[in-house]
């Protein structure tokens, strides 16, 4: 069940007091990504972005409820679109900066909210982005570039499909409209795909409980050695050489 605004704002604030600093990492693979990330954010060439595409704060992101194997992912009971989901700028800012750390010659995206963060995806691509829309929301099918495809109303079985044909990944992102159903069964199909220096980003990772315990229970297993917690998305590595490392950081 989503947390309420009153314990969103709460977990916000324990995040809060838990995160570490830039200056507090010892590991320069670490302290470089870092680094870089706040330079990249501050950016000049982001400022013409439309505010109206983004959330102004952090209670913006919701899950849906369990669903069966034959529904759309992210239905639940309420019968409006989902179009209406915004990130923070920050947030989507957040993956658009690693997608690009990686390869990003394979890049599959669930979900699309109002299509900002797919739009940033799509500029940053060297191969070929793949997004699933959880409604037929996206709008700006036109302004993307001819090596992003967008399935819109995906189910589970169009999206095995799609995955039984796709080599393995280098960046896959799971925003944060999908119920906790769906990023357990997606996780446990796509991670075995990972590239080795892939990221995996997970979208509302504190928008609930259950949610928090389904990014701690990802963060424990064996192939990830990295985890990196920034409240509206937590980012995983597989190739950090470095002892198995769990962070919270503000930005």
């Amino acid at each position: 069940m989503p947390r309420n605004s009153v314990g969103l704002a709460f977990a916000y604030f324990q995040h809060w007091l838990r995160k570490e600093d830039l200056y507090s990492q010892q590991s320069p693979y670490i302290f470089s990504h870092y680094q870089d990330l706040i330079t990249y954010l501050k950016n000049p060439k982001f400022s013409h972005l439309k505010t109206a595409d983004f959330s102004a704060s952090i209670f913006s992101s919701t899950t849906g409820k369990k669903s069966t194997g034959t529904e759309k992912f992210g239905s639940n009971a309420d019968p409006s679109p989902r179009n209406g989901w915004k990130p923070r700028k920050k947030a989507a800012l957040l993956c658009s900066y690693f997608c690009q750390a990686t390869a990003s010659k394979l890049i599959i995206e669930l979900g699309t909210g109002t299509g900002i963060v797919t739009r940033l995806l799509d500029q940053v691509t060297k191969g070929q982005l793949y997004t699933f829309s959880e409604e037929n929301s996206i709008d700006a099918k036109n302004n993307l570039s001819s090596n992003t495809r967008v399935f819109p109303e995906v189910t589970v079985a169009k999206f095995k499909a799609v995955l039984q044909d796709l080599d393995v990944l280098d960046f896959l992102v799971i925003h944060p409209e999908f119920a906790q159903t769906w990023i357990r069964e997606i996780g446990s199909i796509c991670l075995p795909r990972m590239q080795s220096t892939g990221i995996l980003a997970l979208g509302g990772i504190h928008q609930s409980e259950e949610m928090n315990a389904c990014w701690k229970e990802v963060c424990k297993k064996d192939s990830v050695k990295l985890s990196l917690d920034f409240f509206d998305y937590g980012f995983l590595f597989f190739d950090y050489s470095g002892p198995k490392t769990d962070l919270i950081l503000g930005y």
